[in-house]
């Protein structure tokens, strides 16, 4: 058996930063978890009290919420300002930043396409900023199957391969009149 030591570990600055929020807001409730990490949420859980919530169904009633790394979808946003709850937003900044690229292209009538898993949070977050909703793929695959404009713009799930990115945005590049892509 051979082991291999990574180069770098632990948690990236955006998970840094959501559990050093998250320890400065004590008795708090976290909408899904804060992060991929269960162990870290129960350390929390007991030094903190900070607990963590199923999903956005659960925001009636709370009081103190934090907002987790991969964010919240927009509609979530809503109902958790109109429940009156004091928010503490620990969505990570890159992830903040997906959210407001992909607002900004769907208002200019680009349609857009995010590479990531359906099914992550931080995909459906990034999603729901989209109007209309927006396409999530992970292959070229996928990308030969959907009908788009002439206009595309091409996100990434945070997490996902660089180099998996770069095969969707040069077919888009070539297929299409115009894509914008953002790394």
């Amino acid at each position: 058996m051979q082991i291999e030591l990574a180069t770098s570990s632990g948690f990236c600055f955006g998970v840094k930063r959501a559990i050093k929020i998250a320890e400065n807001s004590k008795n708090a409730s976290t909408i899904g978890p804060l992060i991929h990490n269960n162990e870290e949420i129960k350390r929390l859980k007991e030094n903190f009290n900070v607990e963590t919530l199923k999903d956005e169904k659960e925001i009636e009633g709370i009081k103190k919420a934090i907002i987790r790394t991969h964010g919240i979808t927009k509609n979530g946003l809503k109902k958790l300002e109109d429940s009156k709850a004091e928010i503490i937003n620990a969505t990570c900044p890159f992830v903040t930043k997906l959210q407001k690229i992909c607002e900004k292209m769907s208002e200019e009538g680009y349609d857009v396409v995010i590479f990531g898993d359906e099914n992550h949070p931080e995909v459906k977050s990034v999603q729901s900023y989209a109007n209309p909703k927006a396409k999530v793929v992970l292959s070229v695959e996928d990308l030969k199957k959907i009908k788009l404009g002439k206009k595309i713009a091409i996100v990434s799930q945070t997490t996902r391969k660089i180099e998996e990115f770069q095969e969707l945005a040069t077919y888009l590049i070539k297929h299409y009149k115009e894509a914008r892509v953002f790394n």
